[in-house]
């Protein structure tokens, strides 16, 4: 009897033969892991017990059956610690984790995503360790206690930070952000709510009506497209190694299955000699029974017909298999490419960033014009990248008698190309300002705040990007210092005592309020300092006192900041630029810098000029 079947039919005949014998594989499979586990514990090879309870509990998930799953979890646990095997023993505290979550019992998930933290400690894996973070601290939130959330939240954040991994970085600052507004923290969770939108801010909103500069965004745009590919690209992958170090741990205990099915091959063949030599009696038998020749041909037919749904599910298994390796390569072979590709755009990208620093740097007030105007002073300026969000200002305001001289910190909003493209402007802005015979404080700030809006077009387009400002005139003939500030302060010290005058709180451009006539007014207020006795003061922008780093990865803060200004102000402005850039570069430690630094300091002694 003779049956032709298409190839369309087998496939369905296959599938449906796996759907109604997997359940019973399942159970197969678990009673032979069984098996081997009591053989492991009586030879004391607690590594492979750890791993064959392991597997068993991962079918127990498969089939949802929590509370099997985490008996056998908690077994691989206990053996994957006597055999010395740290990872079996991290995976098993993480899955018991997942399965209590699942339960909704959140103190047993706490307690084991704590050891799971513990294990990946000692073993090291950086990665582990922020994801350990991260689901310790969303279980202290699922428990009530948003407090304890805080700490391993933002040691999770600063070990992204260091290690650059963005899923974690930007998990934290959502995390922080929420559990801050639960806690009634509403600055924290503003704060941490503009880090993460910084951190996804990754397009450029200026125009520039120079044709360079336009010319550079566009190339600046190009590349964002492909390094968002980039990332996207290597988050996958990260996933893949996790998965991975998974599947190594199963080849590991599937070698050692083949190395005892070589040892007992030799009996095994001996037994099938046997066995064959005894089928051969019976078919002798049965043919000398011509009444049971009829029963052979049909057996021998069904046989046939498994064999033949069994051959060709192994033939159909084989074409899959060798689909998904042709897949594979392929796809490898576009990632070289691609990857490829990537470089020689990053190239482009450099060198065109590296020109853009080249124009920054030009625009800045040389050294030679500070030494005349301001000869004892410093200026740290650190940009984050390669150029710059922060600026400084310089000039002198002529007249008949000795100049004034005006100074200016400035934080324009972002860093990198938009906050240069924003630099560019508000530096032009300034020096149009004072050529234009601008004297008084508080006006150059109200005149620069109407340049800027108008720039920008901001009342048209909504447009709210801004710099913050703090701005100082010294009036040598009057010995004075006359201050005005746009969020940024002023801090200045005398007779060893530290003073600040803090800005105004609205920054300069962006939002622009109208009073109740309709007229868009805003105004800054004027401060002045007498000069009578030697005085430090300082300029800065919030970059410095905003890096985290130090132990904890916490930030460095204003208090301590101020605290360093006034333990260096009677050195020598040289060293103390040295040590403001030692000590920074301390605590900032391996995390990355946060923002672009920038800080003035100048000495003003008019007692010492008049001797003179």
């Amino acid at each position: 009897m003779r049956h032709f079947f298409s190839i369309p039919h087998l496939f369905l005949i296959c599938i449906l033969f796996a759907v109604v014998t997997v359940s019973s594989a399942q159970e197969a499979k678990v009673q032979e892991f069984r098996k081997q586990l009591e053989v492991a514990l009586d030879n004391d090879n607690y590594g492979k017990a750890s791993f064959l309870s392991y597997e068993i509990a991962k079918i127990f998930v498969s089939q949802n059956n929590d509370e099997d799953a985490i008996k056998y979890f908690s077994q691989s646990a206990v053996y994957g610690n006597k055999g010395e095997e740290p990872m079996l023993v991290y995976l098993s505290y993480q899955r018991l984790g997942v399965a209590y979550m699942n339960q909704t019992n959140n103190s047993k998930a706490l307690n084991n995503f704590q050891k799971a933290l513990k294990v990946a400690r000692e073993m090291g894996k950086k990665e582990f360790i922020g994801d350990g973070l991260v689901d310790v601290a969303v279980n202290y939130a699922l428990l009530n206690r948003h407090k304890r959330s805080i700490a391993p939240l933002e040691e999770a954040l600063a070990l992204a930070l260091q290690i650059e991994n963005e899923s974690i970085e930007k998990r934290c600052y959502e995390l922080l952000a929420q559990y801050h507004k639960k806690l009634g923290n509403d600055n924290k969770a503003i704060e941490y709510s503009a880090m993460l939108d910084k951190l996804n801010d990754q397009k450029i909103r200026q125009q520039q009506s120079g044709e360079e500069l336009k010319a550079l965004a566009e190339k600046v745009e190009q590349a964002d497209a492909e390094i968002d590919k980039t990332d996207s690209l290597l988050n996958r992958q990260s996933q893949q190694l996790r998965s991975i170090e998974d599947n190594l741990l199963a080849v590991k205990y599937s070698l050692e299955e083949t190395e005892d099915l070589l040892k007992n091959k030799e009996d095994s063949l001996s037994m099938a000699r046997q066995v064959s030599e005894n089928q051969q009696l019976q078919i002798d038998l049965l043919n000398k029974d011509k009444a049971l020749s009829d029963l052979q041909i049909k057996e021998q037919e069904t046989r046939l017909r498994h064999a033949a749904w069994i051959r060709n599910f192994i033939i159909l298994a084989v074409l899959l298999a060798g689909s998904l390796v042709f897949v594979l390569i392929r796809s490898y072979k576009k990632k070289i490419e691609a990857n490829q590709e990537i470089e020689r755009k990053n190239q482009k990208i450099r060198s065109s960033i590296n020109y853009a620093q080249r124009i920054q740097e030009a625009t800045l007030p040389d050294d030679n014009l500070r030494e005349n105007l301001i000869p004892d002073s410093f200026i740290l300026f650190k940009p984050r990248d390669a150029v710059s969000g922060d600026f400084y200002f310089i000039s002198e305001i002529k007249s008949w008698y000795d100049p004034d001289v005006v100074m200016a910190a400035v934080d324009c909003t972002g860093h990198g190309i938009p906050g240069a493209f924003m630099s560019m402007i508000g530096m032009n802005s300034l020096n149009q300002i004072i050529s234009q015979g601008e004297a008084d404080s508080d006006q150059i700030l109200v005149t620069l705040d109407k340049t800027i809006n108008s720039a920008l077009k901001q009342e048209a387009t909504g447009n709210k990007d801004g710099m913050d400002v703090a701005l100082c005139i010294y009036r040598k003939e009057k010995d004075v210092i006359e201050f005005s500030g746009a969020k940024n302060p002023l801090v200045y010290i005398q007779n060893n005592e530290l003073f600040q005058i803090k800005g105004d709180v609205h920054p300069i451009g962006g939002f622009r309020k109208s009073n109740k006539k309709g007229e868009i007014k805003k105004t800054f207020k004027k401060h002045i300092v007498q000069i009578d006795q030697p005085t430090m003061i300082y300029l800065y922008s919030d970059g410095y006192q905003d890096q985290f780093g130090g132990e904890k990865g916490a930030k460095f803060m204003a208090k301590r900041f101020k605290n360093l200004l006034l333990d260096i102000h009677n050195k020598p402005v040289a060293e103390q630029k040295k040590i403001l850039e030692e000590t920074f570069d301390a605590w900032k430690g391996d995390i990355k810098q946060t923002d672009d630094i920038l800080v003035m300091g100048i000495r003003l002694d008019n007692s010492v000029e008049a001797e003179s």
